[in-house]
Formats: structure tokens, C-alpha cells, sequence
């Protein structure tokens, strides 16, 4: 009778720590996920590190936001403080994502028009490579470069997506780039336009360029606006916040 009570305990003892094993297991998981990045904006699964330089490119600008919406100062705590009713943090995850969704919206408008051949964010980093290492060449056999020595991750995407919009707004086979006279003339009733050293009001002839070039930018903008705004979006903001707030 004593050996089988005490099977009986060690069995209980054995299945008690099975299952505190469990729990613990359950919970490390659980926390493990709530600060890991899980993040796919179309086909793209965002990687911590593209997470992060975009995080990054958006603070400062964050930043002011918050600083002009609610009047306060930037010191030590600034981020992990409550603003009407979300944490600095948690603007900071939100401006990141949309960041992340716009830049996506242009690299696959990119793709799709043959402009780029891979618009993920492994794709950018080599193109910079490439970039920086022809620059270097060319310095080390005296050739002459425009523009910087050596790009940054951020200067450099802005320079990619720049050339993007010019491309795409210079060719009106594009959606949207074929304007029609009457879209040209509403656009040039919409406002004045001043050229000339007198800052004289042009006629439509005069200002026709500069008048069907803002048209087109305004309309690619449209465009990738709407392709961002549609971005199928699959992650946890609680985690995205998180990790933000771990990351700062």
C-alpha cells in the first residue's frame, strides 16, 4: 500500500513539473514573440534590420511631431511618455510602418515598370554596395563623380526613389502621365505662376513645363499613396510597438 502511495506522489510530482515546464515554455514563447519583430507588408517579410534603419529615418521627424502637437521638451523619457492616447513609442512603431508601406508601395511600382529588378530591402543594400565600390574605383583612378563619395543607407534611398519618380514621371505611357489639355489648363487655373527675374505672372504657354511636370509628380504621388493606403499588412502592432520601444 506504501510503495503504491508513494507511485502515486511521484507520479503527481512528475506530472506538477511537466506542466510547470509547460508554463514556463508557453511564457518564454509568448514573450520571446511580443518582442520579436513580425512584420509583412505585401510580399515582403520586413526584416529586423530594415525595421530598424527606418525606424531610425523617421524619428527625428517624429519627434517634432510630437514635440509641436503637445508643446512638451525631449528629455530622457521622451518616448516611453503617454501623448493624448498612445506612448511616444507607439508613434514612432506607427510612423515606421507607414514609412515602410510607402517605400514598398515605389519599389514595386519600380519592379513592375522594369526600373529596378528586385525591390526588397536585400536588393537596396546591394545596389549601394555596387554604387559606393564604383564610386571608390573611380576615385582611386582620379575619374571625376558627382555628387557624394559615398552614399548612406538613407541618402542613398532617396536618391533611388528620386530617380524612380523621374523616370516614371518623363514617360507618359505611364498610368496617369498622359495628361489630357483639359487636365493642363485646370491645373494652370488652380494658381499663379510666377517666372522671371520681375516675378511676373506666365502665361500657359511659358509655364506649360514646369506646369505638366507638377501635374504628372502629383499624380505618381496619388498613385503610390493609394498602393500604400492598400498594402496588405500582416503583424501584431502591440509587438511591432515592443520591439520599437526595445529598440530606441
Amino acid at each position: 500500500f506504501m510503495n503504491k502511495r508513494k507511485k502515486i506522489f511521484f507520479l503527481i510530482g512528475i506530472i506538477a513539473i511537466v506542466s510547470l515546464i509547460a508554463v514556463i515554455t508557453f511564457c518564454v514563447i509568448a514573450f520571446q514573440k511580443k518582442n520579436q519583430l513580425q512584420l509583412t507588408i505585401g510580399t515582403h517579410q520586413i526584416s529586423s534590420e530594415e525595421y530598424l534603419a527606418c525606424m531610425q529615418s523617421v524619428m527625428y521627424d517624429t519627434k517634432m511631431q510630437i514635440q509641436q502637437q503637445y508643446d512638451v521638451d525631449y528629455d530622457d523619457d521622451f518616448w516611453k511618455k503617454k501623448y493624448g492616447k498612445k506612448y511616444g513609442y507607439e508613434i514612432l512603431a506607427e510612423n515606421t510602418l507607414e514609412s515602410l508601406k510607402y517605400i514598398h508601395a515605389v519599389y514595386d511600382l519600380a519592379v513592375e515598370n522594369g526600373y529596378v529588378d528586385d525591390g526588397s530591402y536585400e536588393g537596396l543594400k546591394k545596389r549601394l554596395e555596387q554604387e559606393n565600390n564604383t564610386r571608390k574605383e573611380k576615385l582611386a583612378k582620379n575619374d571625376v563623380i558627382y555628387g557624394l563619395k559615398e552614399y548612406s543607407y538613407d541618402l542613398y534611398l532617396q536618391y533611388e526613389m528620386s530617380s524612380i519618380k523621374e523616370q516614371y514621371c518623363n514617360d507618359k505611357t505611364r498610368e496617369g502621365m498622359d495628361l489630357t489639355e483639359e487636365e493642363i489648363v485646370e491645373h494652370y487655373n488652380s494658381r499663379d505662376w510666377i517666372f522671371g527675374e520681375n516675378a511676373e505672372k506666365a502665361d500657359l504657354e511659358t509655364a506649360r513645363v514646369a506646369v505638366i511636370r507638377e501635374l504628372r509628380e502629383e499624380k505618381y504621388d496619388a498613385i503610390i499613396e493609394k498602393n500604400a493606403e492598400n498594402s496588405q499588412v500582416s503583424g501584431n502592432m502591440e509587438s511591432m510597438s515592443q520591439f520599437t520601444l526595445k529598440n530606441i
